[in-house]
């Protein structure tokens, strides 16, 4: 039968750019035998007639609210896709969720059913040091989004109720499949992409980034604006409001504080050294009218470093400034549309 090929993450070990890899290569899968699921299996057909599989939303399996009918149903839909796969040709399945690793305790009575019924199941996972691991997932989830009501969380509060250990749950997989369980070492890796598809035996596929790491002043604003939210937000909020206003940077150019692009003494000192012949030209014409003479000398230059007050005052006269002009424009539609709600 048909190989399924579960990638478990772990999280934040490059496992999105696993998945769009594997999602952009669909032609290139295709003729090596090979077909990708997605992550919750929105890549097939009858899965999508089902309200666990939403594209984007691949939470809504573990949020069911009848998980033995749920996953009855992947189970069904897995296994009649697998044989349909079968009968095309296809060798692999590879169905990418990093979510797996951690919340196991239904997809692995799914798994061992398929592999009763004969199914070949290979298991791959990555593992990486714990402190980056635990870095990278507070700025994904503890700062890009934030999973809980209220203010936002420093690290070392986050990090507490948020466990990084990898053991437990692995030993749980390599239980329901003893020796089928492959685990990998994401620091050692230079392209994680690149790496799994050697794994399983496929060849001409181009790696996708993911999930980059933002700016510091990028990030910065995110933070604001989700801690500025009293309740959980989605990274896609912040996006959406931050797009308009290109404030991630996109189709900026690096533009560098204002005291590193004004003249330093040393600069002067270069242009006196290197207009002191027109000088001395110029004085002559000057002396021959009677006029004063110029001369170069040192000179006092003024500060160009912007205060953080100034910056602050001036970005808070534009908001209100905006926000006067919001009001102006809500009076209007008031008038417009008496009796309607202005939003």
């Amino acid at each position: 039968m048909t190989e399924l090929i579960v990638h478990i993450g772990a999280g934040k070990t490059g496992s999105t750019s696993i998945q769009f890899s594997l999602r952009d290569a669909g032609p290139a899968l295709v003729r090596q035998g090979v077909f990708y699921l997605g992550l919750m299996l929105e890549r097939v057909p009858a899965a999508r007639e089902h309200d666990w599989c939403v594209q984007g939303q691949p939470q809504r399996f573990f949020q069911s609210r009848d998980p033995g009918t749920t996953d009855d149903e992947v189970f069904a839909v897995l296994k009649a896709e697998l044989k349909r796969l079968e009968a095309r040709g296809v060798t692999r399945a590879i169905w990418s969720n990093e979510a797996f690793l951690v919340q196991n305790r239904r997809i692995l009575p799914i798994l061992k059913r398929l592999a009763g019924e004969g199914v070949p199941v290979r298991v791959i996972c990555y593992v990486r040091r714990h402190d980056k691991r635990a870095r990278s997932a507070y700025v994904e989830f503890g700062l890009k989004s934030k999973r809980h009501e209220g203010d936002l969380r420093p690290f070392r509060d986050w990090v507490e109720s948020h466990s990084i250990a990898y053991a437990d749950n692995l030993a749980a997989w390599e239980a329901a499949f003893p020796g089928r369980v492959e685990v990998f070492n994401f620091d050692a890796i230079r392209d994680v992409s690149a790496h799994f598809c050697d794994l399983v035996g496929v060849s001409g596929v181009e790696t996708s980034r993911a999930n980059e790491s933002p700016s510091v002043p990028h990030l910065a604003a995110w933070a604001v604006y989700n801690g500025s939210k009293a309740k959980p937000t989605w990274a896609n909020d912040f996006r959406r409001v931050a797009q308009p206003l290109k404030l991630n940077g996109e189709g900026h150019r690096p533009v560098p504080p204002l005291e590193d692009l004004m003249p330093d003494a040393a600069d002067i000192a270069a242009v006196q050294r290197t207009f002191a012949g027109d000088l001395a030209a110029v004085n002559a014409i000057l002396r021959a009218q009677g006029q004063p003479e110029m001369a170069f000398g040192p000179v006092d230059l003024p500060s160009y470093e912007v205060t953080p007050w100034e910056m602050d005052r001036m970005l808070l006269q534009m908001v209100y400034a905006l926000q006067e002009q919001v009001l102006r424009l809500q009076r209007k539609l008031e008038v417009l549309s008496p009796g309607e709600d202005a939003e």
